[in-house]
């Protein structure tokens, strides 16, 4: 009997003892795998606003005088890019000081009579600012390569030349010795005058005129980058054509 009670207690205790335990714990070891790299920064950005400054050169492709024409100066331009980032919108404005070719020819004071007369510089040069609004499109080559920070750029839109008071040179006020081509007769002419300026002459008054071209721009980090582009410029009148490089600093926001 004391048999019984003593193995009863035995069997109750390790009975209680098991269920206040718990289950049996078993050690192993859980392996976690590291986060995954955070993506690339992008460096052409949708919603993006950027500022650039730039210098241009522009030099006339039309025909006769236009074509001779070449200017100097630089300007400034201010784009938005959409939420689609490869479409945006520019307006861009510049300052130029524009020159005509200069050279000799000969001028006839008379009939029949005729006096080479040298004429440099086109007559002077005449300020001119070029406007533009242009709509943009644009290929990120780092959306395909990540390390190519490259992106081409076209652009199309319509502005206006707007042309200052023009130098006109120096005051004429000269003899000449003129011959006659067929006897061989010669006169004394005196011109009084001032110089008529080529471009002025050419131009007229400021132009309407449309804008189309295209680019590269190359980001350093995803602020700041360089580009170049050139945009040909055909105002109102096909022998005004002219072509506009530009090339400067960018700031992206």
């Amino acid at each position: 009997m004391k048999r019984l009670i003593a193995l009863a207690v035995v069997i109750f205790v390790s009975r209680a003892v098991f269920i206040f335990a718990g289950e049996p714990v078993v050690s192993s070891k859980q392996v976690i795998a590291p986060p995954p790299p955070p993506p690339p920064p992008e460096f052409f950005r949708p919603n993006e606003f950027d500022i650039g400054a730039f210098a241009t050169y522009a030099t006339g492709a039309g025909s006769g005088d236009a074509g001779k024409l070449h200017a100097w100066g630089g300007g400034m331009d201010f784009s938005y890019w959409f939420p689609w980032k490869y479409a945006g919108v520019r307006f861009q404005g510049a300052g130029v000081s524009i020159r005509g070719g200069g050279g000799s020819r000969t001028v006839t004071f008379i009939d029949g009579f005729s006096q080479p007369v040298s004429v440099t510089g086109g007559g002077g040069s005449v300020a001119a600012g070029i406007l533009t609004g242009d709509f943009l499109l644009r290929l990120p080559l780092d959306s395909f390569w990540p390390n190519i920070h490259l992106a081409p750029y076209a652009f199309v839109g319509l502005g206006g030349i707007i042309l200052g008071s023009p130098s006109e040179g120096r005051t004429v006020n000269e003899s000449f010795i003129v011959t006659n081509v067929t006897t061989g007769e010669t006169r004394e002419v005196t011109v009084t005058g001032r110089r008529i300026n080529r471009l002025r002459n050419n131009f007229g008054t400021d132009r309407v005129l449309g804008h189309v071209g295209g680019g590269l721009e190359y980001r350093f980090t995803p602020h700041i980058g360089i580009f170049g582009e050139v945009g040909y410029d055909f105002p109102n009148g096909a022998s005004n054509n002219f072509l506009q490089t530009n090339f400067g600093l960018r700031y992206a926001f």
